[in-house]
């Protein structure tokens, strides 16, 4: 069997694109200063993966298509700084608000780590040496729980998300620091 590789977690919201209460259209997406040079670094040693609850589905607010669409401008945007994704995994669930089939109370939405953990065994994945990167404490949790290092950054949410049962490993000013604190560029 290959030998496991290292990963990079990351939401999107507020990490990668500005954060956006109810992203439901690909016109609201607007990718943050030097997010697509950070991710372009980590390309250079980690796989890259977005870890990203989206309930705006589940709600009945827009479609699982709208949420590609809005992916792909911001793919499209960060790939002119040479950044690619290695994959994208969304929870389109929400236990309470959600309709129909998105009504569900399942693994993947975080603070649980079910996209993390689905994503490490995809990809065959060293969970040990991995980060997640997230602007909300139930990003950080999600880390914690699946066994990665953690990193809030200070840009979205910036860990005042109402939840405090977790605390980061690091916190940095934006994705670009927290690729630093990775790479060992800063302390």
């Amino acid at each position: 069997m290959d030998a496991k590789k290292p990963a990079v977690f990351l939401d999107r919201d507020g990490v990668i694109i500005e954060e956006v209460q109810w992203l439901t259209k690909p016109e609201q997406v607007k990718v943050l200063p030097n997010a697509g040079k950070a991710i372009a670094k980590l390309n250079k040693s980690f796989l890259v993966i977005i870890i990203s609850n989206q309930p705006v589905v589940g709600r009945g607010m827009c479609t699982e298509e709208d949420v590609k669409n809005a992916n792909d401008v911001m793919l499209k945007v960060i790939a002119k700084d040479s950044a690619r994704i290695d994959a994208i995994y969304n929870c389109f669930h929400h236990p309470i608000h959600g309709i129909g089939k998105y009504k569900a109370e399942c693994e993947c939405r975080k603070p649980k780590p079910g996209m993390t953990l689905q994503a490490a065994k995809d990809f065959n994945i060293d969970l040990k040496s991995s980060f997640t990167i997230g602007d909300k404490i139930g990003d950080i949790k999600a880390g914690f729980l699946a066994g990665t290092k953690t990193i809030l950054v200070q840009t979205g949410y910036g860990g005042k998300d109402g939840f405090n049962d977790a605390v980061p490993d690091y916190v940095a000013k934006d994705l670009y620091s927290a690729v630093n604190i990775i790479m060992g560029e800063t302390k």
